[in-house]
């Protein structure tokens, strides 16, 4: 991040403009405060007081800190996924709620039927793109809201794009993806699932985050004997 876009941020952030409002009202006060000479200073240390105060008690932005990588059972993936759904109610843009509705709906397509077997006993292959998904959507939500809303919904980052712009762009291709898998699974098109494994292992290969690493060559040749 350059240092004209830490600006931006910080320009931005709830702690700057909460505190810069609380200022303001000391301005106000000292303004219509009949002071003068040793006053003023007063006034004005009062006003940058009042400042720090507002930039030390107003919280910052805060991510979701929803950690689904590790879940294993159907019920406890959809209730977390609601969860978050739900923990990002007023906090993100129309678009970016819808986007990640889109995005849990297709991710709950791939989750088996309540009395099915257990998550372990799930295809490797499906295992990887599902719990891809279940680590990055929680990542990237983690990552956009802890910058503040208003930068990420103006400022340009990447392309000509805004965070905004580029989180969505995410979503729709982990929500395509999804849902593809889910139309692979109940056809049983075992090639189609390993294309949108590779697909994901290298369109995440460089994220900050680790997802599990299955040997798609190996699944291959046990998918063709599997499929004969």
């Amino acid at each position: 991040m350059t240092g004209p876009q830490r600006i931006q941020q910080f320009l931005y952030s709830r702690k700057n403009i909460g505190a810069s409002l609380l200022a303001l009202a000391g301005v106000a006060l000292v303004a219509f405060t009949p002071i003068g000479g040793l006053g003023a200073l007063v006034g004005i240390a009062a006003i940058a007081a009042l400042y720090a105060v507002g930039y030390l008690l107003i919280p910052g932005e805060r991510g979701v800190k929803f950690t689904l990588m590790d879940a294993r059972d159907t019920q406890q993936i959809r209730q977390g996924l609601s969860d978050l759904v739900y923990s990002l109610r007023f906090r993100v843009s129309n678009d970016v709620m819808a986007a990640v509705e889109d995005c849990v709906r297709s991710i709950n397509l791939t989750l088996p039927p309540e009395g099915a077997p257990g998550m372990t006993a799930i295809d490797p292959t499906v295992m990887l793109i599902r719990q891809t998904a279940l680590h990055y959507v929680p990542q990237a939500l983690d990552a956009y809201l802890a910058i503040p809303r208003m930068y990420a919904e103006r400022v340009v980052v990447q392309d000509g794009k805004t965070a905004r712009d580029v989180l969505i762009e995410q979503l729709k291709m982990i929500d395509q993806k999804m849902r593809e898998t889910a139309e692979a699974m109940y056809h049983y098109d075992a090639s189609r699932l390993l294309s949108n494994a590779r697909f994901l292992q290298e369109r995440f290969a460089d994220s900050n985050f680790k997802v599990p690493v299955v040997d798609l060559i190996g699944e291959t040749q046990s998918d063709k004997v599997s499929t004969r």
